[in-house]
């Protein structure tokens, strides 16, 4: 019986055929991928020179306009990204939070009371989003001011930069992954000092700053790229004599 009449009749040899090609095949495919895998492996830690690109952008996740009293902090605590649709796939790598304000003193306005002043007044803003917390203050000076409070769980100084390092390393330090899910609060305060003349009658009253406030996430959605070679400029060739 020949070979190929064997193989139309027997079932396991039929089995063993289909087996040895697939094998033949799939072997070279599988090699060849698992060398391509290998090089990019090797590809992402190498150390080159990078660009780091992308936008930066926000979403709003609080705001308000508020008269904060003296002493009295206003605090909210009640905000979480599950009120954000899609939360989970946004690499989420920071909180802001803007305050602007204006001076509330009153009184000492008499005629009597020419060269009395207002008193600056010192106002603090605080983010808290798990371990990553930050706190800063800033003055009135007497009339309006503003100052913002930034958090960032990322090298923010990667943003938009050229870096030497390799291309893992630069994710490990721009990718937040879930760091920035979760919960969010904030809280600010006023420590309000009153102006006025020392002329008795002159005193004026302060008991708080009106405050405009919003709290955003910061968003980095990044590219990765290989640095353009700069190309070294030719020395001009020596003239023959």
């Amino acid at each position: 019986m020949s070979l190929l009449e064997d193989l139309k009749n027997n079932r396991d040899k039929q089995i063993m055929a289909i087996s040895i090609v697939f094998f033949i095949l799939a072997f070279p495919i599988y090699f060849g991928l698992a060398a391509a895998g290998a090089d990019d492996f090797a590809g992402d830690n190498e150390v080159k020179e990078y660009q780091v690109t992308g936008d930066v952008t926000t979403i709003q996740l609080a705001t308000g306009d508020e008269f904060i009293p003296n002493g009295d902090p206003l605090i909210i605590d009640d905000l979480h990204t599950d009120a954000i649709d899609g939360a989970d796939e946004m690499n989420i790598v920071g909180v802001r939070l803007i305050m602007s304000y204006t001076e509330a003193e009153e009184g000492g306005n008499g005629p009597q009371c020419q060269g009395g002043g207002n008193a600056d007044d010192t106002i603090t803003g605080s983010t808290m989003h798990g371990e990553y917390n930050e706190t800063a203050s800033g003055s009135n000076n007497g009339d309006s001011g503003s100052h913002t409070v930034e958090s960032y769980w990322i090298d923010e100084s990667l943003i938009n930069s050229t870096v030497n390092m390799s291309k893992s390393q630069i994710i490990d330090e721009v990718d937040a992954g879930d760091l920035g899910l979760g919960s969010y609060m904030f809280e600010i305060s006023v420590d309000a000092s009153a102006g006025g003349s020392v002329i008795p009658g002159c005193q004026k009253t302060d008991n708080g700053e009106d405050v405009t406030y919003e709290l955003e996430l910061i968003i980095f959605e990044y590219d990765i790229v290989l640095a353009p070679e700069v190309e070294e400029p030719e020395e001009p060739e020596e003239p023959e004599e």
